[in-house]
């Protein structure tokens, strides 16, 4: 059992809105003593879930040949894979320090938003992800991972909305268009 607050989200999702206020109260609360918020009720599937955790697993443990043939193409580049020591997480802190020992991959955006012209935006945070060949069903895995965290984040920014005396709908599409400009 957690010895901090947990959101049931689906609570918000199913109150009126009298208890949503209610409720988007108990976040803001939430958020401002632990500086998180972990949540509960999400409704992300397990299978979909299960279906990425064992992607991964299969991706990691292919041989780091077929690994390095969807690394990131030069230093920065947001999406691909980065092997142990490609990075240095604390450097961004100011902290001199040895590579992270660690490996990873990163996957951006399955879509660019209609009118987004920024080309920086288009440039970094819409590259192209280098997707592996395999593990088979791994694109596929993260994809539908990838859709159900966009869902999930825009439900949870709804809560927030609420949270901070908002329109409910206030934060949909808020970034896309301060990226269109």
């Amino acid at each position: 059992m957690p010895s901090f607050p947990v959101f049931d989200l689906s609570r918000f999702e199913q109150a009126g809105a009298q208890e949503r206020r209610k409720l988007g109260r108990e976040v803001d609360d939430i958020c401002r003593s632990t500086g998180f918020l972990a949540i509960s009720g999400h409704a992300v599937p397990q299978a979909t879930i299960d279906g990425v955790w064992q992607a991964a697993h299969d991706f990691f443990d292919l041989p780091q040949e077929t690994k390095d043939a969807v690394r990131a193409p030069y230093p920065g580049y947001p999406y691909g894979y980065l092997g142990s020591g490609a990075e240095a997480l604390a450097k961004s802190k100011g902290v001199d320090t040895p590579p992270d020992l660690k490996e990873s991959f990163n996957g951006g955006p399955l879509k660019i938003p209609t009118g987004l012209t920024d080309a920086q935006a288009l440039s970094f945070c819409y590259a192209e992800t280098i997707w592996p060949g395999e593990p088979e069903g791994f694109v596929e895995a993260w994809k539908a991972y990838y859709g159900a965290m966009e869902d999930l984040a825009a439900r949870i920014m709804r809560v927030f909305a609420v949270a901070l005396s908002l329109p409910e709908g206030f934060s949909k599409n808020r970034s896309m268009r301060r990226s269109a400009r």
